[in-house]
């Protein structure tokens, strides 16, 4: 980042928050650290120049934001939607807000389907292995892409990152990953589908029925401090930070921000694929 820039963003945060320094933000995750998410959370502290509190579980973040001054939570729908499945409390956006905490942005990122380059079983009718995060990988789902032209065996992991690992190893054929993880692969993968709707691979062409074919990562930030504008208007002009939204695909939002789009999505994941 330029250091003018750098310096005035930082001024301005001093000015809102009052006495408050930019480095005495804390920036809590509640998601796992290797997480998209996780990863979307640290850009978020390094942009802020701020404090981190990698949490152990909602109920730990939830616990934290309220007893930190000038904290900025990281809100994960994928944990929230895992939440539901487990009957886990304050994962939920409308448990945060009972907090009085503002949202400052709306992020959203797609995923990938890829495979090693040169894999002969094709997604579209070979018998073949696809490993997703655990809390996608749950029998209905499986039960929707093979009622709609697949032969998959959904194999759970703990998020993209083990995917990843997976995939290279030889150990599952498809792999279904975060679009930020999956493209600094570069030639490791090839990576024919997307949840991207607006793309040219979007995976809803090839599989029209499957339900939620336009599945995203969404990732909410929101915070308790005393002016929630200044936090938003230096995390917006963070060279730094628009730099990773771009890298990482992320599409995001500072103004007119509607949380109920995204407990809409967690809701209709949970209906849809919920056991």
């Amino acid at each position: 980042m330029n250091l003018v820039k750098y310096a005035l963003s930082v001024a301005s945060l001093t000015l809102f928050i009052g006495t408050a320094q930019a480095s005495d933000l804390t920036v809590i995750n509640q998601s796992s650290a290797s997480s998209p998410a996780g990863v979307y959370a640290q850009a978020v502290r390094k942009s802020l120049d701020a404090k981190w509190y990698q949490s152990s579980s909602c109920e730990d973040a939830a616990k934290k934001f309220s007893s930190t001054e000038n904290a900025v939570m990281v809100y994960n729908s994928s944990v929230a939607f895992a939440a539901l499945n487990k009957k886990l409390e304050n994962c939920q956006l409308g448990e945060i807000a009972k907090t009085k905490a503002t949202p400052i942005a709306i992020s959203s990122s797609r995923m990938l389907i890829c495979s090693k380059p040169g894999q002969t079983k094709a997604l579209t009718g070979d018998v073949v292995s696809l490993g997703m995060a655990s809390m996608y990988a749950v029998p209905k789902h499986e039960a929707q892409w093979n009622a709609n032209g697949a032969k998959v065996k959904i194999v759970p992991y703990s998020g993209s990152g083990t995917v990843l690992t997976a995939l290279l190893a030889g150990d599952i054929e498809w792999g279904w990953m975060g679009e930020s993880l999956a493209r600094k692969q570069g030639d490791k993968l090839d990576c024919p589908y997307s949840t991207d709707p607006s793309a040219d691979n979007f995976l809803g062409k090839t599989f029209p029925k499957l339900v939620i074919p336009d599945f995203a990562i969404n990732a909410v930030v929101y915070t308790n401090a005393k002016d929630p504008a200044a936090v938003a208007k230096a995390l917006e002009q963070s060279e730094e930070f628009q730099k990773y939204l771009k890298s990482s695909k992320n599409e995001t939002t500072f103004t007119n921000l509607d949380t109920r789009v995204v407990d809409a999505f967690v809701i209709k994941m949970y209906n849809t694929w919920a056991d």
